[in-house]
């Protein structure tokens, strides 16, 4: 008997670890990578861990941040993609940072960037 209520917390224990782990899932830029250069002066990005009901705001500093107007397609495993980018900063404003934050039920909530992109 003791050792079956053994068994029973474990899995009781294990599920709820892997349930909490779920929820932690970051959302993140895959490509492009940091300090990376592009060829192009449009780009699309792609990465991990949206929710799958929400949608994704973008925006594009150089000398200030500027908001993107593409659309988000994100798929029921949390990837995603987000196309048109405009990366079109120009002498010392051609470094971009890149900043994608989730939007839920009217709501910001997290949120990743990817710094060093240079346009070739």
């Amino acid at each position: 008997m003791k050792a079956k209520l053994a068994i029973a917390l474990c899995v009781m224990f294990a599920v709820a670890a892997l349930t909490a782990l779920a929820g932690d899932v970051q959302l993140q830029i895959t490509s492009p990578r940091p300090n990376t250069t592009v060829t192009a002066g449009v780009i699309q990005l792609s990465g991990t861990g949206a929710d799958p009901a929400g949608t994704l705001e973008v925006e594009v500093l150089t000398n200030q941040w500027w908001p993107q107007d593409g659309v988000a397609r994100i798929n029921a495993d949390g990837s995603w993609t987000y196309s048109p980018v405009y990366v079109s900063g120009q002498g010392v404003f051609n470094n971009h940072t890149i900043r994608v934050t989730e939007i839920k039920d009217h709501k910001r909530g997290k949120s990743t960037s990817v710094a060093g992109i240079v346009r070739k």
